[in-house]
This record gives structure tokens, C-alpha cells and sequence, in this order.
């Protein structure tokens, strides 16, 4: 299993993408070229595999907290607005 963090989701992700934190979980989306020659964004779901600490200076905070992906869409986007209502459609059952 490849974990990430929201930290390098973050680092990684360009303004035409986002990363945004639901309760538990993350959502991504990133703007990039696909197969057939596409460019548009995709969107993905990762869950926490480790617990944020309560206090930041004692412990991780959850943007350096392990992430699992646990759903990717089986489309392309033509923007992060459509990603990220597709993604907050899907986390409701994935939590």
C-alpha cells in the first residue's frame, strides 16, 4: 500500500488543482495530461492511516499524518469544480 500525506498532496498540486480536507478524510485533484492526449483533472479520495495529534508541537498534524487512496474517479474533469463535486459525492459513502 502507497501511503501519501496532505502535506506533499499539497506540494505537488498546482493552481489549477486542490486539496481539501472532509472530517476524516482528503480529497485531491490535480490538472495534468491523461491518455488520448486529454488534459483535465482527476479526483481522488484518501483516508487517514494514522492518528493527528492533539497538540501539533507534541506529534504529527494531520497534513503529516499518513493517507490512504481509497477511490479515484475513472474520469477526467474539465476543471477542479466538477472534480470536487464528484469527490464530496463520493466521500459521503466512504467514510
Amino acid at each position: 500500500m502507497e501511503t501519501t500525506t496532505m502535506e506533499r498532496l499539497q506540494m505537488a498540486t498546482d493552481s489549477y488543482g486542490a486539496v481539501v480536507r472532509y472530517g476524516n478524510l482528503v480529497i485531491a485533484t490535480s490538472y495534468s495530461w491523461h491518455k488520448g492526449g486529454v488534459y483535465g483533472n482527476d479526483a481522488r479520495i484518501y483516508r487517514l492511516t494514522e492518528t493527528p495529534s492533539e497538540n501539533p508541537w507534541q506529534g504529527k498534524s494531520f497534513i503529516e499524518c499518513g493517507l490512504e487512496l481509497i477511490k479515484q474517479a475513472n474520469q477526467i474533469f474539465p476543471d477542479d469544480g466538477h472534480a470536487l463535486s464528484w469527490a464530496l459525492t463520493a466521500a459521503m459513502t466512504a467514510e
